[in-house]
């Protein structure tokens, strides 16, 4: 086995098919795809996963008994993994690139002190309809000099090897809001990083979502916890201080100026498709 896919889900099921049948699309089938889900589970989203294991045996699942969350569920999953490489997918988002995986494998096998590749994304919105999109930083160097600033790999766009994430421990469930990035973090002290310049993934934004102030809350939450983060690691990369005033400001502005959804909506966009990303 080459490559362990992992799909943590929460019970929803209104994007799941799609992610799933984005997985079974690719055009290199050596993987297995791993379903993991938190109790509850809808009848609905029991369906999707019946139907899916029942059609391809390389499809597995998995329920937890008890809520372990997502840095937990993502970590059991590597216990679970055959593969020598893992990839992940969110169940809202979508690989549009039919030779992601291949790509991605065909990177790191040529390409010895490399652990861990990305790539691209179009953003889309609850329709399926594209808003923009992006490139991450491309090369090791422009990531390290970036990382810091803010998380340079989509989660469900990456592929990492299974063997450096099992020596350093695995994901950090003590941050569940920043438990990728933290884990990028952590692999960059051993491995290479890289972005490929293709758009391999559709991920979803919901357009209306920012403007809440229980979401706006959670994002604070998430950057106090990447400036936490972020100082274990000042010795590892550079522009430590620009990155924690970045963040600091962006707390700012989260409780004063994001109360305006459409200013947040643009500024979002710009961060994302333009130099404004650092």
């Amino acid at each position: 086995m080459k490559v362990s896919i992992l799909l943590p889900i929460y019970g929803r099921s209104i994007y799941l098919k799609e992610a799933i049948e984005s997985v079974v699309a690719q055009d290199f089938q050596d993987w297995e795809l791993i379903i993991i889900s938190d109790p509850p589970l809808t009848p609905a989203t029991k369906e999707i996963i019946s139907h899916y294991i029942q059609k391809d045996k390389k499809i597995f699942f998995f329920e937890n008994k008890t809520k372990l969350g997502f840095p937990a569920s993502l970590n059991l999953g590597i216990k679970m993994a055959k593969g020598k490489y893992i990839a992940r997918i969110d169940d809202d988002d979508i690989w549009c690139d039919r030779e992601k995986l291949r790509k991605q494998i065909e990177f790191l096998e040529k390409n010895k002190g490399y652990g861990l590749v990305g790539g691209g994304a179009i953003v889309i919105d609850e329709k399926g309809k594209e808003l923009y999109r992006f490139f991450e930083p491309e090369t090791d160097k422009e990531i390290r000099n970036y990382i810091l600033y803010r998380n340079p790999f989509l989660h469900s766009s990456v592929v990492f090897k299974k063997e450096i994430v099992e020596k350093i421990g695995g994901y950090n469930e003590k941050v569940p809001g920043a438990c990728d990035y933290e884990l990028w973090l952590r692999m960059g002290r051993l491995v290479k990083f890289y972005n490929l310049q293709d758009y391999l993934i559709k991920f979803r934004l919901p357009t209306s979502y920012r403007d809440k102030k229980s979401v706006r809350l959670q994002r604070i939450q998430r950057t106090l916890e990447k400036i936490q983060i972020i100082k274990q690691y000042k010795k590892d990369y550079p522009h430590f201080l620009k990155a924690i005033l970045k963040d600091y400001l962006k707390i700012f502005y989260l409780l004063t100026l994001a109360r305006c959804s459409k200013l947040d909506d643009y500024l979002y966009r710009k961060r994302q498709t333009s130099i404004w990303r650092a």
